[in-house]
């Protein structure tokens, strides 16, 4: 019988025209991309991001200082941190500043640029808190009356006084004036009650008397403590609730529910004298009319918790 064509599996060479086979799936044309895909395009190349920098090495601290400073200036006013001051070791003061000697560490942050040397956003921090950068004296400050008196009105309209203590600082947070912010007040108006200030600024002394201002030393000094007392006391009813102060009562040093004023005020002592002796009213019924609207108890009741 006739032989069979031969089948197409043994055919010969392809005819130089005809298609090429098609490559296999598992193939792809450069034997680069991924199973059955073509080869992804090459990415392009740069140079790589640089790290983040790692947080200074004082952050945690540097955050401790500023949750102090925002617990100290709600209960103060303003950041003209005693040197001596400790933060206290009890709410509401952040426990990552508990014993922290805060003073010390303004004095450095002045004096070293501790924590905002070459740091801009934290000095800039520290600016919009009202942190006071440097301390005026009495001595380089050269003031005009009309500053000295703008100073005055300003303390009497947030103390209820114009009798200004020694010590006291004006700080550097409105609405004081700018010119005078961080000028020591209190010891610059020693010059000012002198007759050589009042002759070289005539219509001083009637302007000073109609501001309040108490032209007689002592009568001053006097007015100063009785203002300390009275605002122990105001703190006093805020947080206990009366004025039934035990006689051996002292004002707690470093703490914010009293104004720093008052620390260490032996304030059962005085209100012992008020009552027994008169001291602070005897002459000045106006006096006697503030402590009477703060619910001041003249005769207190024996017996009532152990106070006095």
């Amino acid at each position: 019988p006739p032989r069979r064509p031969p089948s197409a599996s043994r055919a010969g060479p392809a005819h130089p025209l005809a298609r090429p086979a098609p490559l296999p799936m598992s193939m792809s044309s450069d034997q680069s991309g991924p199973v059955g895909q073509p080869a992804a395009p090459a990415a392009a190349t740069g140079p790589p991001s640089p790290p983040s920098p790692p947080p200074p090495k004082d952050q945690d601290d540097w955050e401790s200082l500023l949750a102090a400073f925002r617990i100290y200036k709600m209960a103060h006013g303003d950041l003209k941190v005693p040197s001596r001051f400790v933060v206290p070791s009890m709410s509401p003061w952040p426990a990552s500043a508990h014993g922290m000697k805060l003073g010390i560490r303004v004095a450095a942050i002045r004096t070293t640029g501790k924590y905002v040397s070459n740091d801009e956003a934290r000095r800039k921090t520290l600016d919009d808190m009202g942190f006071t950068w440097r301390l005026r004296s009495a001595a380089d400050s050269d003031l005009s009356f009309g500053l000295i008196l703008k100073a005055l009105e300003v303390y009497k309209s947030t103390t209820g006084s114009a009798d200004v203590p020694p010590s006291f600082v004006i700080p550097d947070v409105p609405p004081w004036p700018d010119e005078v912010r961080g000028l020591p007040l209190g010891s610059k108006l020693a010059g000012v009650r002198g007759k050589a200030f009042l002759r070289a600024n005539p219509g001083a002394e009637e302007k000073l008397r109609e501001v309040g201002f108490t032209l007689d030393g002592k009568a001053a000094a006097n007015n100063v403590r009785f203002q300390k007392v009275y605002a122990g006391l105001k703190a006093y009813k805020d947080l206990h609730g009366d004025l039934l102060v035990p006689q051996p009562y002292v004002v707690p040093s470093n703490d914010p529910a009293f104004p720093e004023p008052t620390w260490g005020l032996r304030l059962g002592a005085r209100v012992n004298a008020i009552r027994s002796q008169g001291t602070f009213v005897k002459t000045d019924p106006k006096r006697r009319e503030m402590l009477d609207e703060i619910g001041f108890v003249w005769e207190p009741p024996s017996g009532v918790g152990g106070k006095k």
